[in-house]
Order: structure tokens, then C-alpha cells, then sequence
């Protein structure tokens, strides 16, 4: 007969034997969901210089596996590019763990890309913590596609080795002293520079740290140590195995987390105070991003005020004294509370639940209605109506063809007195503007607005030139239209997020869609020409040219390095090549 259980094609391009959070995260994800489901791999051993090899690799090899697989599941949001191509080809749900950094990271291009573009055609997003969910929501991932599952964590196979080994190994004499314990890549976020900078040179002298791991704080690390003349108290182990980890673990007395924020660099999960705590040795971490999901107050450690030195210095002496008489009796309740909350074959029953076909659908891939980050949108609209008008859109009529979910007209309505118009109603946003339900024939008297809104609106209606006569009835003399529409020269179709496909005559790409099964709905967009015909060539300003020459002038956030070379670009040129701009953003004038 065959086999019952769901078929999961799970896709990581991160995987051992190199070694990282994500990695080992991964590897154990799969081994677990492999015995509660049919799970097939398509893995990345090589690292990251194997990436441009592995990605059009898992393509091509995950359109062939998806056939035959209920689902996709992503390792991480950095898989996001493959999910997208796959999707071009299968409506099957599309789920992606994200952990934190791969949605923060901070790079151009993968911001516009991957988090912007290849993000919206996952159907379901799994953080590993309330922290890495409150990130991607800020990202503009709707709340409800995100779950959040914890990572699991599972005892080493390896034994500890004796206290007096473990000396000998390490070449520190750890008699009569309390041990301190970091362990993890030495980056800025993690502390460690501050921690002995502002704490512990305010600890007493019996009390020695040893840290764990390498990275680029490293060095800055050791020169602090050596200029605090601290080298008999703090100790750099560098990078240590995986017996060693579980022996430091065994026989140091408290566990320290003393994570800082950083920018664009979020601790996504605090995995190795999971794997301290499962030997039983608990922990005092900054009360900070995921690190949260990861310690339950005194259940497998203590939370302190991350850059509160006071409250570092009190936590730790403390606990010490609490240790000293009950050590015995907590590191049994840490291992007990860290494997009944994290044990990997929990958490990975977790992960079946969710991902259960009850669950999981591919319908919010459906329509053409974003809702994020539309507040940003309204402020450019404006920005460029101050423009046009030499002053600032204030107490003027305006209408706002095409409500969506009402954030735009919301946002235009605390200085404006907004009508808004659309086929149907989806607003989330419903103050500041008085709504109406119509089609392309609006109902308003002639001569009613100073401004009239159609911000990507007219590729969807039925009749544009009917579109733009109403426009123009419904706009008093002088008033002014601002009309923004994808260009159909442009090689990217930004709503099926399809490359070239639109450049077939109209009929045939709508009928392509059906056969591919991606249509959604019509859209039929225009070109330069086209508009220039609409509206006529003279009284037309086109401001999109502007925009890509001067982003952050109309509040669009780009990297320096881009900015610059968007400045440099000279602006006969920007004017030369208005047909091929992405978006057309034009101003029109009505003067008859």
C-alpha cells in the first residue's frame, strides 16, 4: 500500500559538514522530521562558495522532486530564491524557516530581492522566536503567515570528561574557583568585549572566564584581556569540539550571554544556552531578541537588562551564592526543564503539526493586493505633489482611485479631505477618508477634486481610456492627476513576479498564465506611448527619472555605496531612457 505520511522535499543550502547555527539547526530539523514523515533532502556540504553552484543545482533538482512532494520546506530565508523559482512552476505550499539574520542582513540587493521579492511568494513563514517573528513583521510579512517553533536541542553523544581532565586539557588550574562560561562565534553582538570592559573587572578575583569560540572580536578581545592585565582570570579557549564543549558545560558553574544590540545583527535564537542547559548548567543572558524564546526565568537561567552593568554584576553574585547551596538540586531542574520544552523529537512533532495540510495552503500567494509598507508609498505620493505643486499638499479634495486595504488614503486623509474609491472592500484602514464601492464610472460631479490618486490601478481596469476620461471629468481646472504603472518594457512583471513572459501580445501571456496555472486576473500594461496617448505628451511630468537619481529625497531607503551611484547618473540620460524606466510616475496637469 502506499505510504500515508505527508511528503515533506525539504531544501537547505546550508547544511554539516560545515559548521553554524543554521547548519546544525537544519541537519537535526531533517533527521527528526525523517522519522515522524516522508522527508526528502536537497542539501548544500559545501558552504558558501559552493552557493552558485548549489542554488540552480536545487532548482532544477527540486522541480523534479516537488511532483512528488505535498510541500516545500526551506531551510532559511537565503533558500528563498530557489522557493521562488519553484513556485513559477507548482502551486504547492511553500513554508521557510527564518532565524533572524536572514532577514535583517544588510545588503542592497538582498533586501530589495530576497526580502522585498522572493519573500511574497512563501506561503508560510516559521520563526524560531517571538524575536525573529517581530523582525520579519517589520519586514512587511503579514503576521498571519508566521508561526513560531523554538529550536530543539538534543544531548551529545559524547562523555564528559572528568574536571581534572578537562584542566589538564585546557591547561587551567580551575580548583576553589567559580567558572564562567561563553561559548559561540566572538562577534559584537554577543558581548564579550563589553561583559569583561564593564563587568567583570568589577567581580571578584576568584571568579575566572573562559571563552569558547573564535571570530572577528577575537583579537580585540585578547588585547583587552592583556591591556586589563586579566590573563590569570579570563582565558581564550578558541575553537573547541565538540567532547570539550560537553565537558566545559559539565564543570563550569554558570553559563554568560551577554548579548548587546547591534544593528541589522539579531540574535535569533539562544540555541547554546539550550544545549548548556541540557547538561544542566544554567544561564545569565541579556534579556534581549531571541534569546527570550530560549530561557524561562529561574526554570534554566535568568534574564538581566542588556548594558545594565549594575544588574550584571548583582545577577552573578547572586547566583553564585545560590549555587553554592542548592548547585546539586538546579542543574538536575535546568536538564529536566531544557529536554521537556527542547527536546528535538518535541519540537519536531511541532513542526508536524503546523505544516499539516490543514494548516497549509497556497492561497495567500492569491490577487495582486499588497498591505505592507504602504505608509511609505503615501509619503513619496506626496513628496512628489509638493513638488509639483511648488507647496505643501495640505486641505485640498483629493481622490484615491483603487483603496486596497485603505493605508494610503488613511495616510493622505490627516491633512486632506480624501474620498476613495474601489471594485470591493478590503481596508484594514477605514479613518481619515469616506469610502465608496464603484467601477470605472465614478460617482462624483464634474469638477469635484483638486487631486486625483491612481497609484497602480489602471493596468487592472477593464477600460483605461475610460478610466482616464473620468479622471479627467472629476479633476477642477488646474487640478492634478498622479498616475504610477509597471512599464511593459521593463523585464520583470512585478505582479506574477515572472520574467519576459509579458512581453507576448496580451491575449497569448493571459493565456500562458492559465497554462501554467498562475492566473489570477488580467493586467494589461502600457508603455510610454501609451500614456502619452492617454493623456496627452504636453502636459505630462514624469518624476520617475527623479526618483531612481534622488531615492532618499523621495524617502526610499537605499545603501550609500547605490546612492552615490544613482546620484552620478546624468539626468539627460535619466530623460533619454523614460521608456524603459521600471515604473512610470507621471503628474498630469489639467488645463482645458
Amino acid at each position: 500500500m502506499p505510504s500515508s505520511k505527508m511528503k515533506i522535499l525539504f531544501i537547505s543550502r546550508a547544511y554539516p559538514p560545515t559548521v553554524g547555527g543554521i547548519e546544525n539547526q537544519n541537519e537535526a530539523l531533517a533527521r527528526h522530521l525523517s522519522k515522524l514523515l516522508d522527508c526528502k533532502l536537497i542539501v548544500n556540504r559545501g558552504g558558501k562558495k559552493a552557493l552558485p553552484f548549489f542554488i540552480p543545482w536545487a532548482i532544477i533538482k527540486g522541480l523534479i522532486k516537488i511532483r512528488s512532494s505535498d510541500q516545500l520546506l526551506l531551510g532559511d530565508g537565503v533558500a528563498a530564491i530557489i522557493g521562488w523559482f519553484i513556485t513559477l512552476f507548482t502551486n504547492k505550499p511553500i513554508s521557510c524557516v527564518l532565524h533572524g539574520l536572514d532577514i535583517t542582513w544588510d545588503n542592497y540587493i538582498y533586501q530589495k530581492l530576497w526580502v522585498s521579492f522572493f519573500f511574497k511568494r512563501i506561503d508560510h513563514f516559521i520563526a524560531v522566536s517571538h524575536s525573529t517573528k517581530a523582525i520579519a513583521i517589520n519586514a512587511g510579512i503579514p503576521e498571519d503567515k508566521i508561526h513560531v517553533i523554538p529550536n530543539g536541542v538534543e544531548k551529545s553523544p559524547f562523555k564528559p570528561s572528568s574536571k581534572e581532565d578537562l584542566q589538564r586539557q585546557i591547561n587551567i588550574n580551575l580548583d576553589t574557583k567559580f567558572i564562567l562560561l561563553t561559548l559561540g562565534r566572538l562577534v559584537e553582538r554577543k558581548g564579550v568585549y563589553w561583559f569583561i570592559e564593564n563587568v567583570f573587572t568589577k567581580l571578584p578575583k576568584h571568579m575566572v572566564y573562559l571563552v569558547a569560540g573564535n571570530g572577528p572580536e577575537y583579537d580585540r578581545i585578547q588585547s583587552l584581556i592583556k591591556k586589563l592585565n586579566l590573563s590569570q582570570n579570563i582565558y581564550l579557549l578558541g575553537s573547541v569540539d565538540e567532547q570539550l564543549k560537553e565537558s566545559l558545560f559539565t564543570h563550569c558553574d554558570i553559563f554568560i550571554q551577554p548579548n548587546i544590540p547591534v544593528k541589522n545583527d539579531a540574535e535569533g535564537f539562544g540555541i547554546t544556552q539550550l544545549e548548556a542547559g541540557i547538561c544542566g548548567l544554567p544561564s545569565i543572558s541579556s534579556n534581549l531578541e531571541g534569546i527570550k524564546d530560549a530561557i524561562q526565568e529561574d526554570k534554566n537561567g535568568w534574564l538581566v537588562e542588556p548594558l545594565n552593568i549594575d544588574a550584571y554584576i548583582k545577577t552573578v553574585l547572586e547566583k553564585e551564592t545560590l549555587l553554592k547551596q542548592q548547585q546539586t538540586l538546579i542543574k538536575k531542574q535546568v536538564a529536566q526543564y531544557c529536554q521537556s520544552h527542547f527536546d528535538w523529537p518535541i519540537i519536531a512533532k511541532r513542526y508536524v503539526d503546523t505544516l499539516s495540510p490543514s494548516n497549509m495552503s497556497a492561497s495567500h500567494r492569491a490577487g495582486f493586493s499588497p498591505t505592507t509598507n504602504r505608509e511609505s508609498k503615501a509619503k513619496k505620493i506626496l513628496k512628489v505633489l509638493d513638488e509639483a505643486r511648488g507647496e505643501k499638499t495640505a486641505n485640498l479634495s483629493i481622490l484615491d482611485i483603487g483603496t486596497g486595504n485603505g493605508e494610503i488614503s488613511s495616510f493622505i486623509g490627516k491633512t486632506n479631505n480624501v474620498s476613495s474609491v474601489d471594485i470591493c472592500d478590503t481596508r484594514q484602514s477605514t479613518d481619515n477618508f469616506t469610502f465608496y464601492l464603484c467601477n470605472e464610472s465614478l460617482p462624483f460631479q464634474s469638477e469635484s477634486f483638486d487631486i486625483v490618486i491612481s497609484n497602480h490601478v489602471i493596468e487592472h481596469v477593464h477600460d483605461p481610456k475610460l478610466h482616464i476620461s473620468e479622471i479627467k471629468r472629476v479633476l477642477k481646472k488646474n487640478g492634478l492627476l498622479y498616475l504610477a504603472t509597471p512599464n511593459r518594457l521593463w523585464p520583470f512583471e512585478v505582479h506574477y513576479k515572472l520574467f519576459f513572459l509579458h512581453y507576448l501580445p496580451p491575449q497569448l501571456f493571459i493565456k500562458s498564465l492559465k497554462t501554467l496555472n498562475l492566473y489570477k486576473e488580467d493586467v494589461t500594461l502600457t508603455t510610454l506611448n501609451d500614456v502619452r496617448t492617454l493623456l496627452g505628451k504636453n502636459t505630462l511630468t514624469s518624476y520617475s527619472g527623479k526618483i531612481i537619481k534622488e531615492p532618499k529625497k523621495y524617502l526610499m531607503n537605499i545603501s550609500p555605496t547605490l546612492e552615490k551611484i544613482l546620484n552620478s547618473i546624468p539626468d539627460k540620460l535619466l530623460n533619454l531612457t523614460t521608456f524603459i524606466h521600471p515604473t512610470f510616475i507621471f503628474v498630469y496637469k489639467k488645463d482645458d
